[in-house]
């Protein structure tokens, strides 16, 4: 289903935006991440895309600090080498910190950092879309499968 790019003040394009605006902001943003050099930015992005990072983001924004054991808990389904290359991913891009206390038995607790928290804080939003859109998602995937499978 087309989307009308007019429909200012809805969810497609919010208040105060035209269509013109959102693609000149869009473009903008294309151009800061397309240079080739510069993985950077799009490595930081790719948290943003990455469902352990994402994860880790929020486990630690909900309750912190955390162990490695009470976050793997946290993360169904997260092995212990995903989530230690995840750890040392958002670690090094500052997005969590890593204290290690030198104790006998071992004890390494992580927290969110200020960056941490306002890449938490940008998702919610598009957390909050992604439910309240949820129905349509599925409508087009069944419309898909329908295709698919009348074509086959």
């Amino acid at each position: 289903m087309p989307v009308d790019r007019q429909k200012v003040g809805t969810s497609v394009i919010p208040g105060g935006l035209d269509a013109q605006e959102v693609i000149r902001r869009s473009e903008a943003a294309c151009a800061a991440l397309s240079d080739d050099e510069d993985g950077l930015k799009r490595d930081i992005l790719g948290h943003a895309g990455n469902r352990w990072s994402l994860g880790v983001v929020h486990a630690l924004g909900v309750s912190s600090p955390l162990r490695h054991a009470e976050l793997r808990r946290t993360l169904h389904g997260v092995t212990q080498r995903m989530l230690t290359h995840t750890l040392r991913q958002l670690e090094q891009d500052g997005l969590i910190t890593r204290h290690d206390y030198r104790e006998k038995p071992l004890r390494v607790e992580y927290s969110l950092t200020e960056l941490g928290m306002g890449l938490l804080v940008q998702m919610i939003p598009l957390w909050t879309w992604v439910i309240e859109n949820a129905e349509a998602f599925s409508a087009a995937r069944n419309r898909y499968l329908d295709r698919q499978q009348s074509d086959g």
